[in-house]
């Protein structure tokens, strides 16, 4: 059952010690009563990169050596199978409940599991290290995805057999999907959004996360694990179209007046600059363009990509898209650190944002001079201790509207810039 980590908020850990990673539907046994404490860390550096495998630290009491997977009387212990249940890839499901309604924080894969004896050995400690749906993606590749039927080793068809892996030219969304549906990754774990440009056949050596990584750089989408377990594809209109992403769903200041802060981070460089894009799609012709006034000021800063499009005009179009919202450098909130406990009304907002959404964040200067902007979620770590009740909910974030605001509001080149349609 799940325990309380303060007045307002319980929390939820569970373990499907008894299913297999994908299994569509997980037997789950719940250990929240040992938890100790655990991190969770999801997405990725900034809005130029792509997202990497969210991993979560969970540590678990094993004063009674329940979780050590050499224990042969651990209730854990599969004594049919001579083998324990402890084993990687068993999934990790945390729940937070905040106000009767239940979050999501973070759905993964057990990984390693190394136990510990701190306290000279009076005391134990089991540290399951997860990781997401990425590592398992990596390390498979589209060919080795199906199988011959009757082959030694393989059985019923859709369990542990599959046929091999063929595509053609179609949507974005329906090639993730291809892809998902050869490892028979679970269609209740997918969110996909439909994509916007077509692609091309794909290697059927690459890796499978490599060849859903190439479906989002020609979709110019975001390809990520949510804190649900959902494979999630965001179309290259996302960002335009999607309420969360259009309108702020939180203000956070320092101000009084709104949500507090612990910490936030600036920085203006030119770190985020790029100015000429030379992109070529397989089997076209290279597509280029450039920012001569930020050529001239920040010297030439390159991006050069091989994409799966279909069209070299669908090369064009995201490059140019990508030119505007790279080639200026802009003055950035990096970074926030906030302490939910600090105001009961920031418990929905840490339990329930996710990537892509738009916060707003002022910060006061020592001199009373401020600064407001608005932002996107671009990664979301929670570090949680339930001994000292301490929970600390930190963003990465990256300028919002940064690609086109409304012509007017600005000097064009400046504070505005057309946008992509």
């Amino acid at each position: 059952m799940s325990i309380a980590f303060d007045t307002n908020v319980d929390l939820t850990v569970e373990i499907g010690f008894d299913s297999n990673p994908f299994d569509a539907s997980q037997t789950f046994t719940d250990v929240s009563a040992y938890v100790r404490e655990f991190t969770t860390k999801r997405g990725r550096t900034n809005e130029l990169g792509q997202f990497v495998a969210g991993t979560c630290s969970l540590l678990l009491s094993n004063a009674d050596n329940r979780f050590n997977p050499n224990n042969t009387s651990s209730p854990y212990y599969d004594s049919g199978l001579g083998e324990t249940k402890i084993q990687p890839y068993k999934v990790v499901r945390i729940t937070a409940t905040y106000n009767s309604i239940d979050y999501p924080v973070y759905y993964g894969f057990i990984d390693t599991i190394p136990v510990s004896y701190p306290a000279i050995g009076a005391d134990s400690v089991v540290q399951f290290n997860c990781i997401d749906a990425f590592k398992i993606f990596n390390s498979q590749t589209l060919v080795s995805s199906g199988w011959l039927l009757g082959d030694a080793g393989f059985s019923e068809l859709g369990i542990s057999t599959s046929f091999g892996y063929e595509d053609e030219q179609e949507l974005s969304s329906e090639r993730v999907a291809r892809i998902l549906n050869v490892i028979q990754f679970p269609s209740a774990l997918r969110d996909i959004n439909v994509g916007v440009h077509e692609v091309q056949s794909q290697d059927i050596n690459s890796d499978v996360l490599s060849a859903l990584r190439s479906c989002e750089v020609a979709e110019n989408a975001q390809f990520f694990i949510a804190k649900d377990g959902k494979a999630t594809f965001r179309n290259r209109d996302y960002k335009l179209s999607n309420t969360k992403a259009i309108d702020v769903q939180a203000t956070f200041s320092n101000d009084g007046y709104n949500l507090p802060y612990l910490d936030v981070k600036t920085s203006f460089d030119v770190n985020e600059v790029y100015n000429v894009y030379k992109w070529t799609r397989t089997g076209g012709t290279e597509q280029s363009v450039s920012d001569a006034t930020s050529v001239q000021k920040y010297r030439i800063r390159t991006s050069t990509q091989t994409t799966i499009n279909t069209t070299d005009v669908d090369v064009h179009s995201i490059i140019e898209q990508k030119l505007n919202e790279t080639a200026t450098p802009i003055v950035r909130i990096d970074s926030l650190v906030v302490n939910p406990r600090q105001n009961v009304s920031i418990w929905e907002k840490a339990l329930g944002l996710e990537f892509g959404d738009r916060i707003s964040v002022k910060i006061v200067n020592p001199d009373t001079s401020s600064y407001t902007d608005e932002l996107w979620i671009e990664s979301i770590s929670h570090n949680v201790n339930a001994s000292t009740q301490s929970w600390s909910w930190s963003l990465t974030l990256s300028p919002a509207g940064s690609s086109g605001w409304i012509l007017g509001q600005a000097k064009l080149g400046e504070g505005t810039r057309l946008v992509y349609a």
